[in-house]
């Protein structure tokens, strides 16, 4: 279906609706919400505006008390598509504004969102290849009849829509009891300042203002415990978490807003206490967690900084959550019944093996760790004659995210029982090898390559006499690894590999050559980690 047929259907249904509906609830709030992924000619197209607006829309319906007659869901409109839809749903509110009129009461005095994700400057919407004026854009909206229009931008540089009433990258507000609403007013909330660029996230698979938003409309910013999100609690949940969210990013977003209400009482956004159809997920403590749904893809339900006692309603279903320190991340999985709660405070989290945290990013903010440990090695022999070596190493391993390093301080000897000669060598060096490791459910699997120094020092003996000499031998090879983690701080580790010495051999003529002699190596060590 092509844009402009799908604005006429929506226009369509609006009008129908209107004609239809006569219920005063029904008629009390109004939603338009748009997506728009393609903005101007040259800007790059975005990727998840389109579904931030779907989203919005759903959770305006199901928590928000906005019936779905009541909404318009507009994805990749023009500046025409837009003016037709506000033209629509002008008509809607005044047809249902006058057969409500009799028993209209300060609970059934209309509201209307306004939302929008996609590209903007300081001055306009991007609307595939058209603009929208936010100076138009605010008369409209607030023309449209309702008592009180709140806007929900995420754009880069949306707070220019704010700027002549003194948009700021503000701290959480307190709407007092004298800015609240009373018959007329309007409310602004935007992404970011004037200058600053909104964020998408592939991680949250959406615009990073939008997610926090909607995890605190669905219970996450209900501060007050009474199971009612207002434009206050959601404003300073949504600001707290998107500049914790950006805050490692080259420019951290601050959402800015405006407001100009007055009257008896604060906007009602959500309501998570008549929500039957849906669970309730309550979190343990404070902290970050990450919450997956559909085990199989993992997809990101939501991201939030809870505080004690925090709940979400979710869709019925299994989900996995993820506890996050500064160097411990902790999982559980959970299932979540329509209508009941799933507590969290009494289940036990298992803790994730370090390097595994580490590797795959979900440690809040390590994005390395140290571990500290030994190793038993068998090398094959080096020189002619020489028999299998026995070593052992102190080891000390950096994990980050794509690679690991390990640095040995190896030591050992070997002893060989040749016709009338014995010969007894002993090893003391150093090595450092760099590996990538594939995680493979709590385990991994690697390669890597290495390289040392190694100070060997062989000792002949007959039954009358002794020679001895040293060298001072370099070598390097490639190894293939194995990790079992033992416990979420202790791992085992098993390689394989070869190494290449270059070493000065002493031939039967008495003549020095150097040779590169290759010696198989196989490792078993353990590492523990460090706090």
């Amino acid at each position: 279906m092509n844009r402009k047929l799908r604005m006429g259907l929506l226009t369509t249904i609006v009008a129908a609706a209107s004609i239809a509906s006569s219920d005063s609830a029904a008629s009390e709030r109004f939603a338009i919400i748009l997506g728009a992924n393609v903005g101007d000619a040259g800007e790059t197209p975005l990727l998840y505006a389109e579904r931030d607006a779907q989203r919005v829309a759903e959770t305006l319906s199901r928590l928000g008390q906005v019936p779905s007659e009541n909404a318009l869901l507009l994805l990749s409109p023009d500046k025409a598509d837009l003016d037709r839809a506000l033209t629509a749903m002008a008509a809607r509110i005044q047809r249902a504004a006058a057969m409500d009129a009799p028993q209209t009461t300060s609970a059934t005095r209309p509201i209307v969102f306004f939302y929008y994700s996609g590209h903007a400057d300081a001055l306009a919407l991007h609307l595939g290849g058209t603009r929208y004026p936010f100076g138009e854009l605010k008369k409209r909206v607030t023309a449209l009849g309702a008592d009180v229009a709140v806007f929900f931008i995420d754009a880069c540089r949306s707070g220019g829509i704010i700027r002549a009433k003194g948009a700021r990258p503000a701290q959480p507000f307190n709407i007092q009891a004298e800015d609240t609403l009373k018959s007329k007013g309007i409310a602004i909330i935007t992404s970011s300042s004037e200058s600053e660029d909104a964020q998408e996230s592939d991680r949250l698979g959406g615009g990073v203002f939008t997610h926090h938003l909607l995890v605190g409309l669905s219970g996450a910013a209900d501060a007050s415990g009474d199971a009612r999100i207002d434009l206050s609690e959601a404003y300073r949940y949504a600001w707290s978490q998107t500049v914790a969210a950006t805050s490692a990013t080259a420019v951290v977003q601050h959402p800015t807003f405006a407001f100009d209400l007055s009257g008896e009482r604060d906007i009602m956004l959500t309501r998570t206490d008549q929500q039957q159809a849906l669970g309730r997920l309550r979190l343990p403590g404070e902290g970050h967690y990450l919450i997956f749904e559909r085990f199989g893809a993992r997809d990101l339900a939501a991201e939030l900084h809870a505080q004690p006692s925090t709940e979400l309603l979710l869709t019925p279903g299994k989900y996995l959550v993820r506890r996050r320190e500064t160097a411990t991340v902790w999982e559980m999985e959970t299932t979540v019944v329509a209508g009941a709660v799933a507590d969290l405070a009494d289940v036990a989290f298992a803790r994730i093996p370090y390097r595994h945290a580490v590797r795959k990013g979900y440690g809040q903010s390590a994005r390395s760790a140290i571990s500290l440990g030994a190793d038993f090695e068998v090398q094959g022999p080096v020189t002619t004659n020489a028999s299998w070596g026995t070593l052992g190493a102190v080891t000390l391993q950096l994990d980050f995210a794509e690679i690991a390093i390990k640095a040995r301080l190896r030591f050992g000897h070997s002893v060989s029982d040749v016709g009338p000669i014995d010969l007894s060598e002993q090893y003391l060096g150093f090595d450092a090898g760099i590996y990538h490791i594939f995680d493979l459910g709590s385990h991994g699997l690697g390669f890597g390559l290495r390289a040392g120094l190694d100070w060997v020092s062989q000792t002949f003996t007959t039954p009358g006499e002794a020679a001895a000499r040293d060298q001072l031998l370099p070598r390097f090879g490639p190894a293939i690894r194995a990790e079992f983690a033992l416990s979420p701080t202790v791992v085992l580790n098993l390689d394989a590999g070869a190494d290449g010495w270059i070493a000065e051999v002493l031939g039967r003529d008495g003549r020095k050559t150097t040779q590169v002699r290759v010696a198989p190596i196989f490792t078993v060590g353990f590492g523990v980690l460090l706090p």
